[in-house]
C-alpha cells in the first residue's frame, strides 16, 4: 500500500500521537492495535474516521485531559494527517475541525453532567 503515514517531526509531535493511539486502542477495544493499522483502517474512510475522533476527543476530556492538550491529540488524528498530507488540504480548516471537535465534546459533557444533576422535570412530575 502506498498509503503511509507521516511520522511526527518533534518530540510534542510523538508524545500526542501516542496518546491518541493509547485512546484509540481504548475506543476500539484493541490493545494491540498500531498506528499504520489505524491509520490503514480510518484515513481514507471519512466518516469512520470523524466518528473515532469524537469518540478520541470525548474519552481524552473524561480521562482529564484539558481541552487545549485533546486539541493537540487529534492533531495526530489518521484523518487530519491523511487530510494534509496525502490530499493536500491546508492546515488551518483542518485545526479548525479538531478545535470545534473538541468544543463540542466538551459542551456535550457539561450538558450531561448538568442533567444528571438536575432531575429531569417528568421525573419530578412523576414523584408527586
Amino acid at each position: 500500500m502506498g498509503l503511509e503515514p507521516k511520522k511526527p517531526s518533534n518530540e510534542a509531535g510523538k508524545a500526542a500521537r501516542q496518546q491518541y493511539l493509547d485512546l484509540a486502542r481504548r475506543v476500539t477495544g484493541e490493545a494491540n492495535l498500531d498506528y499504520n493499522t489505524l491509520y490503514h483502517r480510518f484515513a481514507e474512510n471519512d466518516w469512520a474516521a470523524v466518528k473515532l475522533d469524537d469518540a478520541v476527543a470525548s474519552l481524552s476530556i473524561r480521562s482529564g485531559n484539558s481541552p487545549k492538550q485533546t486539541v493537540g491529540i487529534l492533531h495526530q488524528s489518521p484523518y487530519l494527517q491523511h487530510q494534509v498530507h496525502q490530499r493536500s488540504v491546508p492546515l488551518a480548516p483542518m485545526s479548525q475541525y479538531v478545535r470545534s471537535t473538541v468544543l463540542k465534546t466538551v459542551q456535550q459533557q457539561k450538558q450531561a453532567q448538568s442533567q444528571q444533576r438536575s432531575p429531569s422535570r417528568s421525573s419530578e412530575i412523576e414523584q408527586n
